[in-house]
């Protein structure tokens, strides 16, 4: 039975022209516990019911008193015209924490490839257990454009504190741009352009793939992307159940 939690909005930060991150305060029960991947169910007025939209925590686990939220605002949406009209203090309900998106435990390398929005539930994977070392990371983000990057410099910082037998790889992948003149010169090393299928053929090579079964990959962003992903990768002979999945 899912757990409901009351809570209240104290910060609401445009991150793009349209993607927002919202942090909540647990109001009633104080404290969250969740496995870092899960998501929470806001629970959204209709007239007089309410609806329910899920979104993936973007937060540490270790962090019991509030939890962030990354959202990617639709326009005329339901849920997206409620959150934009939220003001710092006031109330929102939520339930969860649900969901099976988590990471394995075991000594395989994890590979994340996510676009868009779908960087929420890694991000919280990441700060959960980033200070363990117990992992090698590496991540593939898709976007569009250069313009649609956030959270940049947190991620640059994640994955520049690796440890001397870890490593904690990041590639963002730019669809739709020409070049990457605009980016700053010491900060392209982390940028390719393309697709993340194109990026990642262009870091694996042969002997690598000989050892696919050391590696699970995790996939996450609008459901059309992620089948099209998991397709990829079975076309590498990578084995389904080193794929781990969440769509929406």
């Amino acid at each position: 039975m899912l757990n409901t939690y009351k809570t209240i909005l104290v910060n609401k930060k445009q991150l793009t022209s349209d993607v927002y991150l919202f942090t909540f305060k647990l109001i009633d029960p104080p404290g969250l516990n969740f496995i870092p991947g899960q998501y929470l169910i806001m629970k959204v007025p209709k007239n007089k019911e309410l609806v329910s939209r899920a979104y993936s925590i973007a937060s540490s686990n270790t962090i019991r008193d509030s939890f962030q939220l990354i959202i990617e605002i639709v326009p005329q949406g339901l849920a997206s015209n409620y959150l934009v009209n939220l003001k710092e203090n006031d109330q929102a309900v939520f339930q969860g924490p649900a969901g099976q998106f988590q990471l394995r435990k075991n000594n395989k390398e994890k590979i994340f490839l996510v676009t868009g929005t779908g960087i929420a539930p890694i991000l919280s994977m990441i700060k959960s257990n980033f200070q363990f070392s117990i992992f090698n990371f590496q991540l593939f983000w898709g976007l569009k454009n250069y313009k649609d990057i956030y959270l940049f410099d947190e991620l640059k910082s994640s994955f520049t504190k690796a440890t001397e037998d870890k490593q904690f790889n990041l590639k963002i992948c730019l669809s739709r741009e020409q070049n990457l003149d605009m980016i700053p010169e010491p900060d392209r090393k982390y940028f390719e352009l393309g697709h993340i299928d194109v990026v990642f053929n262009k870091q694996f090579n042969n002997e690598a793939m000989k050892q696919w079964s050391n590696f699970e990959f995790y996939l996450c962003g609008r459901r059309e992307i992620v089948d099209s992903l998991k397709n990829f990768l079975i076309s590498k002979n990578i084995p389904q159940e080193n794929i781990v999945f969440e769509k929406f």
